[in-house]
């Protein structure tokens, strides 16, 4: 796993663990409903990531993500390109 990925990975699970502190790295690959997530907590985890990353999203995209691995991904090609 690279340093992105990791700080990704961390970032998510501090989020996902404010609800749930049992969730673990198995529960990244799970779909948003899965884990009961509102478009307010989704705001928030981009813009968590948009910080620890140092890059700008488009909110209008992620909004429509289903899995965190699509956060995963987005964030990854962000990062990459800055």
């Amino acid at each position: 796993m690279s340093d992105i990925e990791r700080r990704i990975a961390d970032t998510m699970l501090a989020k996902l663990r404010e609800y749930d502190p049992s969730l673990g790295p198995g529960d990244l690959t799970r779909t948003v409903d899965e884990l009961d997530l509102d478009s307010l907590d989704l705001v928030e985890l981009h813009q968590q990531l948009e910080r620890v990353l140092q890059v700008t999203g488009d909110l209008k995209e992620t909004a429509g993500f289903a899995f965190l691995s699509d956060f995963t991904a987005y964030f990854m090609k962000l990062a990459n390109e800055g």
